[in-house]
């Protein structure tokens, strides 16, 4: 599978609780129901201030304007960014942010 054909899963209350699977290909968008062998993950909670640092990074905030808001240091925010992402088993961010969203643990 290439890169361009990536599937990102998500989950819909919406949609009866129906796994779905996104994938881009050739600049376009296909959504079909997720495999079943793919497993939720089973993250350790998230402490306040790490939810309140993820929220923000959904909103679009860098380390620094995280930091800024919470008037915590930019080192602190990238370790409770990488204890969010070790919870969530996450590869980056952005996914830290999807799984949490697919957790229910975050509303965007």
């Amino acid at each position: 599978m290439s890169a361009a054909e990536a599937s990102p899963r998500l989950s819909d209350s919406g949609n009866g609780g129906l796994l779905l699977s996104v994938r881009h290909i050739n600049a376009g968008i296909m959504i079909r129901p997720r495999s079943p062998d793919v497993a939720a993950p089973d993250p350790e909670p998230m402490s306040g201030r790490e939810r309140e640092v993820l929220s923000l990074v959904a909103e679009g905030f860098s380390n620094k304007l995280v930091a800024a808001e919470l008037g915590i240091g930019e080192r602190t925010v990238k370790n409770h960014l990488t204890s969010i992402m070790t919870k969530l088993r996450a590869a980056d961010r952005t996914h830290a942010v999807v799984t949490a969203v697919r957790l229910g643990w975050l509303a965007i």
